[in-house]
């Protein structure tokens, strides 16, 4: 099966606003598709290179493509960069580039066989695995070869596949539906199995052959994370669960992560369901011999306290995060287990899961310690274990109802977060503006903004939060995302994600997503995030909500 098909299947799904005729064509060519086509063809309709968990990374960047599409057009780069900045968009300026030229320079050159998908697909695996020295002309030599074969319209779809620019929730809940379409079987069974899995593709086969119920947990192959909704006060969370007893934990300011080790082998994943261990040596070391899959926050930890999250970031940032282990030590603090010993644990209420998480570290191993646990009633109580969250220098509380099963990727009330700002909410920065005075030349105003639906509307901006060093990384960033300059401001491609705290939230026509903050502040830049794990308007329909409420008990 050509790629071609698959990228005008895309093409006429992008022209269609309906979701239901959207779902029924991608449905009806999903339908004719089976093995290895299937699998790579769902993949990649979901925004997928690889399955996620896989370590295989592309490492294919902005500047790499736009080098290649050059050399592979013929245009200037002025050109180039002026039909970027046109569409805002580096695959609609391939594609446009190459029908001007006819094909292109290179192009014109190589009379090659229409790219099948297994021909792609294996493609982008050996350019993933290309590394060493010289590695970055070898990977541009491939991604030049690969766009020298590819039609104007195949060059679109191929660019935004590899700058992950077709991978966003609403493209990934159409694909689900159509999976479910196309071979009959019910749409929670494919969302369950994505969340078992992070492989679109291998959601699809099993669809297609009816073995979908088949799925279990498996180490090594990582699993949606479930969710908190944010709590108003410590009223809120007792009158949730009137007379219940809930367990307390304190709340990280860290990096979700969920560790698996199996075999000698271990492996950390974050929220992206990437793989992250190479960041975090002293707890892998800690793991070795376990056999199990534990949910938690990796933090730096320092003499009993928490460090602020920037000091992680500093890790985050070497390539050897070795250099910095005496000054920046990590722990990770595991608070659930899903899989101990062969035995999946998912469907086992939180109490449960407890017991086994602390028969399985005890005390502590290493760098891995049971996150402390409490038994809660009251507001009273809740106030109280709050106010020693923060003083011992916590971001707050988790309340967890103990009855609760795991539930992969869902956001819901079963877990709570208590926090001393109203909440934070993850945002993609989409423009910035320049700074005065000292921040002259910099871009220190950041625009940002949140989903509704399949669309990034803008909510706010914020100037304040952001270091020095860091306004300076931000503004050579946001200058190689640029797609358009206005001269006070540029716009970006939607890639950074930061955390964005506030006072409150209210309805307001100030910005086109219908809210305004007061006081907003960057938080953190969250580099173990990406576009697509960022907030909704309905969060902040909810946030508004509890501003309304906390502001009428004043």
């Amino acid at each position: 099966m050509s790629f071609g098909e698959l990228c005008s299947v895309l093409e006429r799904s992008a022209s269609i606003s309906s979701r239901l005729m959207k779902v029924a064509l991608i449905a009806e060519y999903l339908r004719g598709l089976e093995g290895e086509d299937l699998e790579i063809a769902a993949r990649f309709m979901s925004g997928d290179v690889y399955p996620r968990g896989s370590g295989l990374d592309a490492g294919v960047g902005h500047s790499m493509l736009m080098e290649a599409v050059a050399e592979v057009t013929g245009a200037p780069r002025e050109e180039l960069l002026e039909a970027y900045r046109r569409h805002g968009d580096l695959g609609e300026a391939a594609r446009e580039l190459m029908e001007a030229r006819g094909g292109g320079a290179l192009a014109t050159l190589v009379q090659a066989e229409p790219l099948s998908l297994r021909g792609l697909y294996g493609e982008l695996t050996r350019l993933a695995r290309t590394s060493g020295e010289g590695s970055y002309q070898r990977k541009l030599s491939r991604v030049r070869g690969l766009l020298a074969s590819c039609s104007p319209l195949e060059a679109k779809y191929l660019v935004k596949l590899l700058l992950g620019e077709l991978r966003t929730g609403a493209v990934e809940g159409v694909v689900e539906q159509a999976i479910a379409e196309a071979f009959g079987v019910d749409l929670e069974e494919v969302k369950r199995g994505r969340l078992l899995t992070g492989d679109m593709g291998e959601v699809a086969e099993l669809a297609r052959r009816g073995e979908l119920g088949r799925l279990g947990v498996r180490p090594f192959r990582p699993l949606g994370f479930m969710l908190a909704e944010a709590l108003a006060s410590p009223q809120e969370a007792a009158e949730r669960y009137p007379g219940r007893e809930l367990i307390a934990e304190y709340k990280y300011d860290g990096i979700r992560a969920q560790l698996h080790a199996s075999g000698g082998e271990v492996r950390i994943f974050s929220r992206r369901l990437e793989d992250v261990t190479r960041s975090f040596p002293e707890v892998v070391e800690s793991a070795r011999g376990l056999d199990a899959i534990l949910d938690g926050e990796a933090v730096a930890f320092r003499d009993g306290r928490p460090l602020p999250f920037r000091e992680l970031q500093r890790r985050l940032r070497r390539k050897d995060p070795r250099e910095l282990m005496e000054e920046v030590p990590v722990v990770y603090f595991a608070y659930d287990a899903l899989y101990v010993g062969g035995r999946s644990l998912l469907d086992e209420p939180l109490r449960e899961r407890r017991r086994a998480l602390e028969e399985l570290l005890g005390g502590g191993r290493g760098s891995i310690a049971v996150s402390p646990r409490w038994t809660v009633r009251s507001a009273g109580e809740i106030a109280e274990l709050f106010r020693r969250s923060r003083a011992e220098g916590y971001e707050g509380l988790m309340l967890k109802d103990p009855e609760s099963a795991y539930e992969l990727g869902k956001r819901g009330w079963k877990w709570m977060k208590l926090k001393e700002e109203l909440d934070t909410i993850d945002a993609v920065v989409v423009g910035a503006e320049y700074g005065h005075g000292r921040r002259a030349g910099l871009l220190s105003d950041l625009i940002f903004a949140v989903w509704d639906g399949g669309e990034l509307k803008v909510v706010g901006k914020a100037y304040s939060g952001l270091t020095d060093r860091e306004i300076e990384w931000m503004t050579r960033r946001l200058k190689e995302l640029e797609v358009r300059d206005e001269g006070l401001r540029i716009l970006v491609r939607p890639e950074i994600v930061v955390e964005v705290a506030f006072d409150s939230v209210q309805e307001s026509d100030r910005h086109p997503g219908g809210y305004a903050f007061r006081f907003p502040r960057i938080k953190s830049v969250r580099l173990d995030k990406g576009p697509e794990d960022a907030d909704t308007i309905e969060k902040l329909r909810r946030l508004a909500e509890i501003s309304r409420a906390r502001a009428k008990a004043k």
